[in-house]
This record gives structure tokens, C-alpha cells and sequence, in this order.
């Protein structure tokens, strides 16, 4: 094997039991790391703004359910279930939800520490 294929240990997850944590308010997280990307689920509630900003992974999203305006850069669209987006690193980003809030599953490479971080503290508590 190559040193990145064994950068971490190998591991199944059940996501009942992922303990999620929340960045901001009306937003809740679930968070499976990897040696160099992570998987996050984001659970938004009704009428909440994620404030414009912009970091230096790579972000891939698929819209699971509700809905979810997403402006990237320049340009907004309206996101259901079945759509997706990819998000450079450093492109300043946006959204809010509607009425109905939504679930993401957002990709990111490398790994966002900071959420990995909160995603640690929170599965360690008992």
C-alpha cells in the first residue's frame, strides 16, 4: 500500500451514532474524516443565512433534501434533491434556506480542520 492509502485507519461508521455539532446557530453537523478529505452532513433549519465566506478546500455538495439558495461567486441558484455543486478553493460562497431548511453532504479536500476539530470534541464527550 501506499503511504496515503494508510495515512489513517480504516473504519466504518454508523451515522446514528456520529455526534453531530453546530458551527452556528440553526446549523447542525455531522462530520466522517478521512487522511485527506472529509464528508459532512449539514442539517439547516428554516430561514438561515451560511454568511458569505470562502476557505481553501475544495467544496463538492449534493443536495439531499429541502431546498438551499446557493450564490457562488457572482452567481445564484436554487438547489433541490438531485442537484449538486463544486466550490474552488478561496471562491467567496453563500446560501440560505426557505422555509422547508435542507441536508447537504458537502466534500471537502483537504480536510477543514476546523470542523474536524469541533467533530472530535464532540464525538469524545460521553
Amino acid at each position: 500500500m501506499s503511504e496515503q492509502q494508510t495515512s489513517f485507519e480504516p473504519r466504518f461508521y454508523d451515522l446514528s451514532e456520529v455526534r453531530p455539532f453546530s458551527p452556528l446557530a440553526g446549523f447542525q453537523m455531522q462530520a466522517v474524516v478521512g487522511g485527506a478529505m472529509m464528508a459532512n452532513w449539514v442539517r439547516i433549519e428554516p430561514n438561515q443565512l451560511m454568511p458569505r465566506h470562502q476557505h481553501p478546500q475544495e467544496q463538492l455538495g449534493i443536495m439531499l433534501e429541502g431546498t438551499l439558495e446557493l450564490t457562488i461567486g457572482d452567481e445564484t441558484r436554487v438547489l433541490k434533491p438531485g442537484h449538486a455543486y463544486t466550490i474552488p478553493g478561496n471562491v467567496p460562497h453563500h446560501a440560505t434556506t426557505g422555509e422547508d431548511g435542507c441536508l447537504v453532504l458537502d466534500i471537502f479536500s483537504p480536510i477543514r480542520e476546523d470542523y474536524a476539530a469541533q467533530a472530535r470534541t464532540a464525538n469524545e464527550q460521553d
